[in-house]
């Protein structure tokens, strides 16, 4: 039997599809990172692969998870799917954009100083000395830079699966009772 559908159940439900969905979003990143500490053309042909990977496992689990919401609530249709999916996205990249802070801050505090020396190096010739004190003032806010715009990526990949996958899974059919199961697609 399927549960009454209400927004509280949905919040809920987001929350946690959200927490399931970051955790794959974030084994895929520290997967990635050891990929790029191998260096070289193996390493960024690697990076890019799980990159690939990562979008593809993150897609499979969105669907499957706005189909398990589906399946589970009654009056489940399309707008309200997709106003789920949305929720999903919200939770899900709140909690990657904070792993993303805590990495750049705590697990990996050297990241940028590391960026700056390479910029260093390679544009030495085109930086003057106001452009690199500008540099220098920018790297301790850019953290939270790389938290608002990695939220905001994942906003949109969760936002465009949202949209793709509402469609595909709310199956508007007149004939259907109330008590009858819709099968996975």
């Amino acid at each position: 039997m399927k549960k009454e559908f209400t927004s509280g159940e949905s919040w809920n439900s987001a929350a946690i599809a959200g927490l399931a969905l970051a955790a794959v979003t974030i084994a895929a990143e520290i997967l990635a990172s050891l990929c790029g500490k191998i260096g070289g053309f193996a390493g960024g042909f690697l990076g890019f692969i799980v990159w690939a990977g990562k979008l593809a496992l993150c897609a499979v689990a969105f669907r499957l998870l706005m189909n398990r919401f589906r399946n589970s609530f009654s009056e489940v249709d399309y707008p309200r799917l997709q106003r789920y999916g949305l929720k999903l996205a919200l939770f899900s990249s709140i909690l990657v954009a904070a792993y993303s802070t805590a990495n750049l801050l705590l697990i990996n505090p050297g990241t940028f100083d590391e960026i700056l020396d390479v910029m260093r190096t390679s544009y030495s010739s085109m930086l003057d000395s106001n452009s690199e004190a500008a540099l220098e003032k920018m790297m301790p806010k850019m953290p939270y830079y790389m938290a608002i715009g990695t939220l905001v990526y994942c906003f949109l990949w969760g936002w465009l699966y949202s949209t793709v996958f509402a469609r595909s899974a709310a199956v508007d059919d007149p004939f259907a009772e109330d008590d009858e199961t819709i099968d996975n697609q």
